[in-house]
């Protein structure tokens, strides 16, 4: 999966459908809904963070719980409450490789309380 610079606006579509995902042969419930750290665009609008890995993929950073996403990411930053659901949607206009749940977010990519 190639990445490409991202340019369209988070939305979250609406289901009735929730399910559960088996990640790592370990069954983990994955919420209805995920917060998702974002960044605010000069134009307007906003984007998921979505990041490089250290082995060249792009995760998507999503939270279980708000209070994770701020500890993790500071208390200025910016973020959506999304359906699980909408993930695919956002895959669309941002390409990712992996979804990271609950992050730890490093120092070095932080910036006066927020994602730099």
């Amino acid at each position: 999966m190639s990445y490409t610079q991202p340019s369209g606006e988070l939305s979250s579509s609406r289901t009735q459908s929730h399910q559960m995902a088996a990640v790592n042969s370990d069954e983990v419930v994955v919420p209805p809904v995920l917060y998702l750290p974002v960044r605010e665009l000069l134009e307007g609008g906003l984007i998921a963070e979505v990041h490089e890995t250290t082995d060249r993929r792009h995760a998507l950073f999503v939270f279980t719980a708000l209070d994770r996403l701020l500890n993790a990411c500071g208390r200025d930053q910016p973020w959506k409450l999304v359906e699980t659901v909408a993930l695919d949607e956002i895959q669309q206009t941002q390409p990712f490789d992996i979804v990271a749940f609950d992050p730890e977010i490093p120092q070095e990519m932080l910036a006066d309380g927020k994602i730099a």
